[in-house]
């Protein structure tokens, strides 16, 4: 009988350390989605702010109402999530 109740407590130590090992992967994987939530809102709005003033600049009077086709550069800076980017602006017919 007393090898069965070390068993026991052996089964039951075993059983508690795998609870904990599965509740730190849940918390680390509910952690990681949490941070890249975060991170994509803050690129989204950063690409929306990027989109607003590409349109803006693509609508210029001076730019629909070219008589020559021409391209101006338009840079956008580095952000945290976002690499600096260089787009061309068509204007003109």
């Amino acid at each position: 009988m007393d090898a069965r109740r070390g068993m026991s407590l052996v089964e039951l130590v075993v059983a508690l350390l795998l609870l904990e090992i599965a509740g730190l992967a849940a918390l680390t994987a509910a952690l990681t989605a949490d941070r890249l939530g975060r991170r994509a809102a803050v690129g989204s709005a950063t690409d929306r702010e990027r989109w607003e003033r590409y349109r803006a600049a693509e609508v210029l009077p001076s730019c629909r109402g070219a008589a020559v086709p021409d391209s101006t550069v338009l840079r956008f800076a580095a952000t945290e999530e976002r690499d600096s980017l260089t787009a061309l602006v068509r204007c003109g017919s």
